[in-house]
């Protein structure tokens, strides 16, 4: 199934490449898919109905497709002569695109598809049963809908080299470097395909890794490198953060967007008879203004004893303002031209 996937890449690199922020991956995955297909067909009859699906309104992918399934053979019976003629099923999740990548599936030429359930129990067909004297599908096959991803997942991205760093919380990391050569032990990745891909302008990122299947590791950190040393990195795990972009070069590649950085944020105020003390929090790192003011629509004035803009690092910071005033109101204002991002009494 690799292989195949790999020998597609050099039809479907032709599109141009637009810029993405994080990377479709995990959990995070499901939430690309717009729409579903479902076929149902035996016994001479064939049944196909599209449904579109957005994980927000609609909730989890499989429990989706598993009521459309009821929905589109609801109506469903038998031709004469055909009541024990089996019967099969089956739902391709399909994407808009994300932004250019996830163009193929398993080798198919169908650049839209990038899942598909099949019937339970490994492809065997299933029976109608007969119920009150009516032919229908047996009711276990609605609660058995499960998708099923390639063995990789593929991205038209043109990047030089992956890096995939697999880890879990009692220190063990395998890792894998496609251009040095590095499998160790327990990293999914497959050298060669790999190494393949890249060579032909993709990106393949073995199924363990971007559906966040179980596995021995909980945390994995994928590096796209560029030829002349430009990287961007994306989390994937068990809990969170699934394809968000933590670490990047500056300038990044050109394929990435970096997204907006969080401004920090006065967490809590804390008055000690003249003093106030402020908790300043920043998700990264920041030049910023610690300001004040007497009243809310007032004028804003640097802390005398903070004149020049603070340089914030991640976590939190503490402040402090002395002055007899009964109440005064606090901002942090993100430097040179960011506007206010908070203000508190």
């Amino acid at each position: 199934m690799l292989l195949a996937l790999v020998a597609l890449l050099s039809v479907a690199t032709a599109s141009a490449q637009q810029k993405f922020s994080s990377l479709p991956i995990g959990y995070n995955l499901d939430g690309y898919i717009s729409a579903i297909q479902i076929r149902f067909s035996g016994g001479g009859q064939k049944l196909k109905d599209t449904f579109q699906y957005d994980r927000v309104r609609d909730g989890p992918l499989e429990t989706f497709a598993s009521a459309k399934l009821r929905d589109v053979v609801s109506g469903f019976a038998p031709k004469p002569g055909e009541e024990t003629a089996y019967y099969g099923w089956v739902i391709d999740a399909i994407t808009d695109g994300i932004g250019g990548l996830l163009p193929y599936y398993s080798g198919e030429s169908k650049p839209s598809v990038i899942a598909v359930a099949y019937p339970p129990d490994e492809l065997i067909p299933f029976y109608l049963t007969l119920r009150n004297g009516k032919w229908e599908v047996p009711e276990e096959v609605f609660g058995k809908v499960r998708f099923e991803w390639p063995a990789a997942v593929g991205y038209t991205i043109p990047a030089w080299n992956l890096k995939v760093d697999v880890s879990d919380s009692q220190g063990r990391i395998a890792r894998f470097a496609a251009r040095e050569g590095i499998q160790d032990e327990g990293n999914p990745c497959a050298l060669p395909v790999i190494l393949m891909g890249l060579n032909t302008g993709g990106v393949l990122i073995p199924e363990e890794i971007a559906t966040a299947a179980p596995a021995w590791w909980e945390r994995a950190e994928i590096t796209l490198l560029t030829e002349d040393g430009k990287f961007v990195t994306f989390l994937v795990n068990r809990t969170e953060q699934d394809g968000k972009a933590i670490r990047w070069s500056n300038p990044p590649p050109s394929f990435f967007a970096p997204p907006a950085s969080p401004a920090p944020k006065i967490a809590s105020l804390k008055r000690v008879r003249n003093t106030t003390e402020i908790t300043v929090s920043a998700e990264t790192s920041a030049t910023a203004h610690l300001e004040f003011s007497e009243t809310l629509n007032g004028n804003w004035y640097s802390i005398p004893k903070y004149p020049q803009p603070l340089s914030l690092q991640t976590g939190s910071s503490k402040f402090t303002h002395t002055t007899d005033a009964p109440a005064s109101f606090y901002r942090v204002r993100i430097s040179p031209d960011r506007k206010a991002v908070k203000t508190k009494p």
